[in-house]
């Protein structure tokens, strides 16, 4: 009876709420109390209830004399348990309670054929400690900067265990914490922060034995600093980036169910292993991780790599220069020169020129010439001076994406101004576009494509309406005949002079281009809803695609062959081939939409690093600030943060019917007005139009 009694010695000192009440069970040589007693199992927490009370109730055994069976109702504060009840049961010689429980009526003994296979086996490893108290007590003090959500999980979950230790026995940390120790002290090698997990020193007291204060404060600190691994693998350092960092940043980390994490903890054998497969499992998050490692223990190598500014140098020249260009872009060197004498590895090469010409094109460096020039070694020192910064930041935005991609998908990145289309983790697809300008940004998330358009119309969208379009009308011009757009309301044609655009609301009127040879989504568009009301699609201004840096839209992306996308797409979702997609766009009806039987995964990205599957590292600009915004929020200088958000139109953005004319407002954007017409209103000459040039070569 003695591991009874002292279980039951226990729950009186738990019921005090002090943090030094603990109860560690002693192996026990008394056999008699061992076959006398019957053992009641802890029952397993219960998911289902949101009731700690009721998850923390001990069943116990029906009553084998046919009796009823009574148990007392649990306290009000599940965590502490009734005093009076607690210590009737300790005093009581006949109660056989085994573990801590609510306080409940003694069970009625099991007949001595049972008594084998419901028998507890006590252990030196069994302990039971107020952590639920303590998380309780110190909630605005010691434990004030933790997460409040972990904190009332783990209350609820020591609760339904009766406060049955994970991580500390008697003997300080078990095997256990020192497997979870060692992950969380690894954690900067998975673009975390090791320092941010506080894992308590426990030192036992002269007499050999440890506090059972500073075995509280341990377990649940490792308890909490569990938990914020799980939060941090899975992105959770930046909870809503949104928010946070700016509105065209529309990604949100998704979190493992809490509970669910530490009953995973509390259950699987290897604690460290099950905490780092929470981290992204995605291909380039895994290289990136490679490329912090091997950029750690070779800081000095990458240095020596750059390339320092020198004269422009060509094929047939040497020059120290040559050696290390080698060097980064892995090409050996010639044993002859072209006229046969011996050449060595500061000659420059055909091999070496072609490895030039290769690397401008795929960077977009025109000319892609086999000229050494300052453009290509700014490029070349850009794409080696690989920093931490960077890459932790592009594996923080991994933590961010979807889990499963989609087997078939569409990626867009905007800093590396290319979509592509992937089958089975490859790329059958590939084309450059033009995105958002920096004031009217490309947002950044995931939709699933569910149409395309052939020969679509341009609805101008609200924003244009108000800033670009409202303030020539008010002046009495006619920005819409000139450029070929329509306006309606109520599917009705209207007359733009027929309008009193100072009493009228722009927005209430559809501004639309039709289809045509100037049409600024050109033949076709891709279209994946979205509350940014942005996608796909063509342009009748191919220039800027030869542009390094190509963001100028207002927002959409613009493809440079959309034709051959959509054959891809098409030929995919409903087996068309090439001609039949050429087709419908020369023949096929205006406004044709095509509904994919099988929408598509978009997601546009801010991808500013990339691991090519050779190995290499393809850097790109922060053309939006994004980088740099994710790495003052990993550094926690959020005061510093300039937010980027979304621009909407409101009533406020409505300009004030005075003021506007040829010199007021966007007025300017359209020309002049100095003409009359026979009617007495001014006449609109659009000048150069060059509001239309960006507009018009693509939204």
């Amino acid at each position: 009876m003695r591991v009874a009694r002292l279980l039951a010695v226990g729950m009186v000192l738990l019921a005090t709420g002090s943090v030094s009440a603990a109860l560690a069970v002693e192996p026990s040589n008394d056999q008699t109390d061992k076959a006398a007693g019957a053992s009641t199992a802890l029952p397993a927490p219960d998911r289902d209830s949101s009731d700690p009370q009721t998850a923390m109730q001990v069943q116990t055994p029906p009553p084998q004399d046919g009796s009823a069976s009574s148990q007392a109702a649990p306290s009000e504060d599940p965590a502490v348990h009734s005093q009076p009840a607690a210590a009737a049961q300790a005093s009581d010689p006949t109660h056989t309670a085994d573990a801590p429980a609510a306080a409940s009526a003694p069970a009625s003994a099991a007949p001595a054929g049972n008594t084998a296979a419901r028998e507890i086996t006590p252990t030196n490893d069994l302990l039971y400690l107020p952590v639920a108290r303590y998380l309780q007590d110190n909630a605005k003090k010691a434990l004030a900067s933790t997460d409040l959500a972990d904190r009332q999980v783990l209350i609820q979950f020591y609760t339904a265990r009766m406060g049955s230790t994970l991580w500390v026995n008697k003997h300080g940390y078990n095997d256990a914490a020192k497997n979870l120790i060692a992950t969380l002290n690894d954690a900067d090698s998975w673009g975390l922060r090791s320092a941010d997990f506080k894992i308590p020193e426990l030192k036992p007291a002269a007499d050999g034995e440890f506090s059972l204060d500073d075995l509280t404060v341990a377990e649940t600190r490792l308890s909490l600093s569990a938990m914020e691994y799980a939060r941090d693998a899975r992105g959770d350092r930046i909870p809503d980036p949104s928010s946070q960092l700016g509105t065209y940043l529309d990604r949100k980390p998704v979190l493992l169910d809490r509970r669910t994490v530490i009953d995973s903890l509390a259950t699987v054998a290897d604690k460290g292993e099950y905490l780092t497969e929470l981290h992204p499992k995605h291909p380039q998050f895994v290289r990136l991780r490679e490329k912090l490692l091997a950029l750690r223990a070779n800081a000095k190598q990458a240095e020596d790599l750059k390339i320092p500014d020198g004269p422009k140098l060509t094929p047939g020249t040497s020059h120290a220069q040559i050696a290390i260009l080698r060097k980064r872009l892995k090409v050996a060197a010639a044993t002859t020169k072209e006229d046969g004498t011996p050449a060595d590895d500061t000659y420059y090469d055909k091999g070496l020129a072609a490895a030039v010409v290769a690397y401008k094109e795929s960077k977009g460096i025109d000319p892609a010439n086999p000229a050494i020039t300052s453009t290509l070694r700014r490029s070349l020192n850009a794409s080696n001076d690989l920093s931490e910064a960077k890459l932790l930041a592009n594996m923080e935005e991994w933590r961010w994406m979807p889990d499963d991609l989609g087997k078939y998908y569409v990626m867009v990145n905007i800093p590396e101004f290319k979509v592509r289309v992937i089958s089975d983790g490859e790329v059958i697809h590939e084309e450059r576009i033009v995105s958002g300008r920096p004031d009217t940004q490309s947002p950044i998330f995931s939709e699933m494509m569910r149409t395309v358009v052939m020969q679509p119309r341009w609805s101008v969208p609200d924003s244009i309406k108000i800033k670009e379009l409202l303030p020539s009308l008010r002046a009495g011009g006619d920005p819409l005949r000139r450029q070929g757009l329509v306006i309606e309301r109520n599917g009705r044609k209207m007359d733009p002079y027929s309008v009193d655009w100072r009493s009228n609301d722009i927005r209430n009127f559809n501004v639309y281009q039709p289809p045509g040879g100037g049409n600024a989504l050109g033949v076709v568009k891709f279209l994946f809803p979205n509350k940014h009301a942005v996608y796909l699609h063509d342009t009748p201004s191919k220039s800027l695609f030869n542009e390094s840096t190509r963001a100028f839209s207002h927002g959409c992306m613009r493809v440079r062959n959309p034709v051959k996308l959509a054959e891809v797409i098409l030929n995919k979702d409903k087996g068309w081939d090439p001609a039949m997609v050429q087709n419908l766009i020369a023949k096929g009806p205006e406004e044709n939409e095509i509904s994919l039987d099988q929408p598509i995964p978009v997601h546009v990205t801010y991808f500013t690093a990339w691991v090519a599957d050779d190995g290499e590292v393809q850097t790109y600009g922060d053309v939006y600030g994004h980088e740099k915004r994710i790495n003052l929020a990993l550094q926690g200088r959020w005061n510093q943060i300039a937010k980027a958000d979304e621009k909407k139109v409101s009533p406020e953005d409505i300009p004030q019917a005075d003021g506007w004319g040829n010199d007021g407002g966007f007025g300017s954007l359209f020309g002049s007005y100095d003409e009359r017409d026979s009617r007495g209103r001014k006449k609109y000459d659009p000048g150069l139009g060059g509001f239309f040039k960006q507009v018009l070569g693509g939204f």
